[in-house]
Formats: structure tokens, C-alpha cells, sequence
């Protein structure tokens, strides 16, 4: 009770001392918002001023929230300029991690190993740490902004262990991002069979932040369309899907009365799945149902897997030729990603300790871009980005692995990690697009906080 009582009292000094600011924010965003005749923007302009509230009051809220932000519309950004024009997503996890600071106290901090507090901290902190170096005497802007985005993004897994969720705070967790796995799924077909209308459903969206020059897709030939959703590109679309998957399968297991729906809303992600054409996406969500079996039935798990490696190898069905292409690298794309390696190494061996920055090429002979995460983080932060970014996994997939027979809601969630994890392996954008970054953070930190120690009171 003295507990529950000091609680109160920190909460109610926290809304003294923000009931000036946040009113006087939120009328000049309401004001700005008055300008605009657009329905669109006024709506997103709502939304956004009742997010950063709640994100600030109720920061466990403010990254549901974001949550599904980041799994329906990600590129959205404040419809009015003032100054800036910053994300939506950016401003309800700002606004969240500022309500976590106002609240703080020593029992955020109580289920928590000091080593892993150090190795996130260093690594939220290293991206400005590589722009120090990097961008020294340099006024390279966006490169700053994107840097400092990225480390606050890259604090997630500590900002949900600080909201301390409880046990139903994880689990309507898992609901939301079914759900929203779900409705991308449903908007991604209905873009899809819409055609060039879909491009222009997509196009409207441009008032709102949507980077309307970059919703048009296909493969190499220019001819083949791909599925983006409102995820602008296929392979983003496909980590999505593919690391918010197993969430559904958690229902399924766990809600048999709506096992219909569950099972059509799974069918819709898998054929949404189908249209990116996004072979690390397939591979990915594979792999992280195949990590769920070998939990329980680890014999199944390596039969399936033995005959998905036959029918990959052999059948001459398209979805695994393409699949042949990819780990053969015989096809254009994928010879393209051996050479992006190769050029990555080199750069690695040039710039070892803070990689190149966020920018541009500081030099005309260095290519910058590679398809894989860690090799990104190496050439854009150092190796020490890379490490620490794969110690952070590494860790605390020894956690879950600990515990997942003993706690079902381990399962959904260390399946999603290596759907994220193994995306990465193919492509960069689980680290270079800061609403992925937010996503896999906030798995990590869930599953720190599920496997080592009993889930506190909800907030």
C-alpha cells in the first residue's frame, strides 16, 4: 500500500509539472491543425496530438500505440508543417520515452542484470558516437537526425522493461500485432488487385507523409509487380509480415473458439507473403515456425525442414526456383548482393571503428550499401555497432531459449526474433529503417522481461 501510495504521488508531480507544457503544445498543434481543409490531414493531426498525450501520460500505451503505427503506416509524419515535420511514429516514442524519464525510479530497474542496462545504453548510444567521429567539422544535418533517431529507436528494449507490463499487457500485446499483421495483410491484397487505382489510392496519401515517388514496385524486368502495402517496399512489407506471423499462430493455439478467423487471417498474411516476392521474407517466416516446432517436437522440426530443403531443391514450382536463384546467387539480384558483400568487407577493412557514417560516400571510390544487417552496421557504424547489435541478440536469445518450454509466451515471441534476425541475414532494413528498429526492440524487450522475472502490475 505505502507502494501504491508513493506511485500516485510521483504520478501526480508528473502531471503538475507537464499540465502547462502539454496543453500549450497541444493547442498549437490544434491551431496549425484549424489551417488545413484537408479531411486527411485533420484526421492524422488528430491522431497525433491524442498519441503524444496518451505516449506521455501512459507511456505503456504510448508504444502500443506505436506498435501499431509501425505495423500499418510507418512513413506518416505531422501533416502541418511547424518548422519541422517530423514522423508520427517518431513523436509517440519520444513522447512515451519522456513520460518513462518523468516516472523513473529504482524499481524500473529491479529485474534488470546491470551488464544488459551497459549493452543497451552503448548500444542506443553508438550511432551518435559514430557521427562524433565520423562527422566531425561536417554539417551534415540528416545525418545527424537519422543517427540520434536510430539511438532512440535503438533504447526500445529498456523503455519497455521501464513500462513494466504485466502479463496481460503482453499478451493484448500479441493481439494488437495479430491484428495489425492482419490489416496490412488485407490492405497489401487490396493495393495488389487494385492495380495502377491502388497507386493512386497510395498517392493521396502524399498530403499525410506517404513517400508517394517510391509506392511503384516490380522486379528487375519492370514488369512483375510486388507487393508494398502502405510499407513502400516489398521486402520491408515481407519482414513485417513475416515476424508478426507467429503472433497469430499464438492465437490460434490459445483461442480455438475463433479458430476460423484466426486461421483465415493467417491465410491472408501468407498470401500477402506470396505477392512481395520477397524471398528473404518467405525464408524468415519459415525458419521462425520451424525455431516454434523444435521447441516441443525438435524430430518434426528437422523433418519438415529436410523436406522443405527437398522440394526447394527439386520441384520446379516458382516460388522454389526462386528460391534456388537466391541461395545459388544465379539470378541478377543476387549476384548483385555477393558483390555488395565483397565491397563491403573492403570497406570494413578501410574504416573499422566507426564505419562511414550515416551519409553519403565520404569518398568517390567507396560504394556504400550492403544486404545484410550487421555488414551494414559495420560500414555505416563500425564493428563495434555490428557486435554489440549481435550480442544484444544473441543474448537474449540464450534468455528465451532458458525458459520457451516452461513459458508459452516465449514462443510466439523467440519465433518472431529469428524471423527478424534471419531477414537480417539478407537484408539491412531490420537496422537501417527506424520503425523495424523500434519492432524487433520492442520484441527483445518483451522477451527480456517474460523470461527473467515475474511480470509486474500493469500500468
Amino acid at each position: 500500500m505505502a507502494e501504491a501510495g508513493r506511485r500516485e504521488l510521483r504520478f501526480a508531480m508528473f502531471v503538475g509539472r507537464y499540465s502547462v507544457i502539454v496543453p500549450v503544445t497541444a493547442a498549437i498543434l490544434v491551431g496549425a491543425l484549424a489551417a488545413s481543409r484537408e479531411p486527411l490531414v485533420a484526421l492524422v493531426g488528430a491522431i497525433t496530438i491524442l498519441g503524444l498525450l496518451l505516449s506521455i501520460a501512459r507511456p505503456l500505451n504510448g508504444l502500443a500505440i506505436a506498435t501499431c503505427l509501425g505495423l500499418l503506416a510507418p512513413f506518416l509524419v505531422v501533416p502541418q508543417r511547424l518548422g519541422v515535420q517530423p514522423p508520427i511514429l517518431d513523436l509517440l516514442v519520444l513522447g512515451a520515452f519522456v513520460g518513462l524519464v518523468a516516472r523513473l525510479n529504482r524499481d524500473d530497474f529491479g529485474v534488470l542484470s546491470r551488464w544488459w542496462i551497459a549493452l543497451v545504453v552503448v548500444a542506443a548510444g553508438w550511432p551518435i558516437l559514430a557521427s562524433l567521429a565520423t562527422y566531425a567539422g561536417r554539417t551534415e544535418w540528416q545525418s545527424w537526425q537519422f543517427a540520434a533517431k536510430l539511438s532512440l529507436y535503438t533504447a526500445t528494449p529498456l523503455m519497455v522493461v521501464m513500462a513494466r507490463p504485466s502479463r496481460r499487457s503482453v499478451q493484448s500485446f500479441m493481439v494488437l500485432v495479430s491484428l495489425g499483421t492482419v490489416l496490412q495483410a488485407i490492405f497489401t491484397i487490396s493495393l495488389y488487385w487494385m492495380g495502377g487505382a491502388g497507386i493512386t489510392v497510395l498517392g493521396s496519401l502524399g498530403a499525410v507523409g506517404y513517400p508517394v515517388s517510391d509506392i511503384a514496385r516490380f522486379l528487375p524486368d519492370q514488369v512483375t509487380p510486388r507487393a508494398t502495402g502502405l510499407m513502400v517496399d516489398p521486402n520491408v512489407l515481407g519482414v513485417s509480415l513475416a515476424a508478426g506471423l507467429p503472433f497469430l499462430i499464438y492465437r490460434w493455439r490459445e483461442r480455438r473458439s475463433l479458430a476460423v478467423f484466426i486461421l483465415l487471417g493467417a491465410f491472408l498474411v501468407m498470401v500477402a507473403l506470396a505477392l512481395t516476392i520477397s524471398r528473404s521474407s518467405w525464408i524468415a517466416a519459415a525458419v521462425g515456425m520451424l525455431v516454434w516446432i523444435a521447441v516441443d517436437r525438435p524430430r518434426v522440426a528437422i523433418l519438415a525442414t529436410a523436406f522443405l530443403a527437398g522440394c526447394i531443391a527439386v520441384l520446379p514450382i516458382e516460388i522454389f526456383a526462386r528460391l534456388r536463384e537466391r541461395f545459388t546467387a544465379t539470378d541478377p539480384s543476387s549476384a548483385l548482393r555477393v558483390e555488395e558483400i565483397r565491397e563491403a568487407f573492403r570497406v570494413v577493412r578501410r574504416f573499422p571503428w566507426f564505419g562511414v557514417g550515416y551519409g553519403a560516400s565520404p569518398h568517390p571510390d567507396i560504394f556504400i550499401g550492403v544486404s545484410n544487417a550487421w555488414l551494414w552496421l559495420a560500414e555505416r557504424a563500425g564493428l563495434g555497432a555490428a557486435v554489440l547489435h549481435l550480442a544484444l541478440i544473441g543474448t537474449i536469445a540464450r534468455f528465451a531459449l532458458g525458459r520457451v518450454k516452461q513459458e508459452p509466451l516465449l514462443r510466439p515471441l523467440l519465433a518472431s526474433l529469428t524471423a527478424f534476425s534471419v531477414a537480417g541475414i539478407f537484408d539491412h532494413h531490420i537496422v537501417s529503417f527506424p520503425h523495424l528498429v523500434f519492432l524487433l526492440g520492442g520484441v527483445v524487450g518483451l522477451i527480456f522481461v517474460v523470461s527473467r522475472s515475474p511480470l509486474g502490475d500493469a500500468r
